[in-house]
């Protein structure tokens, strides 16, 4: 019994020998697993480097308005965001203190008229009375029973008559003119007291409210004249070295939505700005475009211009050593499809892609997708899409086609 017992046990054992050789010879024979991959073929096409900055809308033309009488504002029938045409009433400011001393003025100036009209009147019966002597001794010269020297005596008596006279409408004149500059000079601060608007256009800013105090330290209003915007965004002197007037620029305004506009950049200034050593840009928009003014705008600007310059996606580059930077080439040589490792030299940098300065020709297929898995040689399996994207072997992390 005990020898059946071993017997028994040897077969299994060998049994067991037998299989576990098969299951290795099997596990040496199957071949080893590919990479999947998406690959995209070098192209060649226009490219330059892209700039995105920050800007804001601002007026083409903000025409500033200051109150030209301090004062309480009496009247605000304006708010920003208006609509005003040439002329239309901004505001008025109280001119109660101007015209205190109006009254007294004008009592001065009829008084100043009624003593003068007096003054002439006077005058005026002076000359006729002398006029009146002058006929008379003429009269009597001529039946000589007065002398020359009294005619003569009474032609003087005439001449400064009338001399009196000449005097007090010249006096009167004089009074009156300074008391009217007096009065005129109030009226006109007056005729200040009521702003008005020396353009059409939108009230970007109002800096004024009523019952408030106005005061010409800062602009009462501002308006956009014409209602007409631009984009303004400041550039460093790379970017601006290498923009010129006319080229287009997209524009993305945030109040809009995610519409990319296309504007057209504008004269360039002729220094960099004082203050900040940035170089002022403007940005006209379509006539169609009116966004809010303030609002953020994000515009990006192009240059480096390439007319036919050898471009891949940039994710598909991947970094090594020493800040050497390459990719992985799919070869085709009939038993399967494997990957070279290439350096390349890269030039512009664009949104979605990267020139390629050198190590690639056009119609290279590179790869695009699961690249960060690629050793040089390795075998690989091309697919389309992200579906089947996997390492090779076999995790559920798909491959991201990040940098290495």
């Amino acid at each position: 019994m005990k020898s059946k017992h071993i017997l028994a046990a040897a077969l299994a054992g060998t049994l067991l020998l037998g299989a576990g050789c098969g299951k290795q010879q099997t596990q040496e024979q199957a071949p080893k697993a590919s990479t999947a991959v998406e690959v995209l073929a070098v192209a060649a096409g226009e490219m330059s480097a892209e700039h995105t900055l920050t800007g804001k809308v601002e007026a083409v033309n903000a025409v500033q308005v200051f109150p030209m009488l301090a004062g309480q504002v009496v009247s605000l029938p304006v708010k920003e965001g208006d609509q005003v045409t040439k002329g239309q009433t901004l505001f008025t400011v109280d001119t109660s203190t101007v015209t205190s001393t109006l009254g007294s003025l004008q009592q001065s100036y009829a008084a100043t008229r009624a003593a003068t009209d007096q003054a002439i009147a006077n005058a005026r019966i002076t000359v006729e009375q002398a006029q009146l002597a002058v006929d008379n001794v003429k009269a009597l010269f001529e039946v000589g029973a007065a002398a020359q020297q009294d005619v003569t005596k009474a032609e003087q008596g005439l001449q400064q008559a009338k001399i009196g006279l000449a005097s007090a409408q010249a006096q009167q004149t004089a009074s009156l003119a300074q008391i009217q500059a007096s009065m005129d000079q109030i009226n006109k601060q007056v005729s200040l007291g009521t702003v008005t608007a020396p353009c059409a256009g939108t009230l970007t800013v109002v800096n004024l409210v009523a019952g408030g105090m106005a005061a010409s330290a800062q602009p009462a209003v501002i308006i956009a004249e014409d209602g007409k915007v631009e984009v303004q965004v400041s550039v460093a002197e790379d970017v601006y070295t290498n923009i010129k007037e006319g080229e287009n620029a997209d524009v993305v305004i945030s109040v809009l939505g995610d519409t990319v506009i296309h504007g057209t950049i504008g004269p360039l200034p002729a220094a960099a700005n004082m203050q900040t050593s940035l170089y002022d840009i403007s940005v006209a928009l379509p006539d169609t475009v009116t966004p809010p003014i303030g609002a953020f705008a994000t515009v990006t600007f192009y240059t480096n211009r390439r007319a036919d310059a050898l471009h891949i996606p940039t994710e598909a580059l991947l970094t090594g050593e020493n800040d050497e930077q390459y990719v992985f080439v799919a070869d085709d040589f009939g038993d399967g499809e494997t990957v070279t490792r290439v350096t390349v030299e890269t030039g512009l940098v664009g949104k979605t892609d990267t020139e390629i300065v050198s190590g690639l020709s056009e119609g290279d297929r590179v790869v695009v997708k699961g690249q960060s898995y690629l050793t040089d040689g390795e075998a690989v399996r091309v697919v389309t899409g992200e579906a089947g994207l996997a390492p090779a072997d076999g995790s559920d992390d798909a491959a991201d086609g990040g940098e290495g």
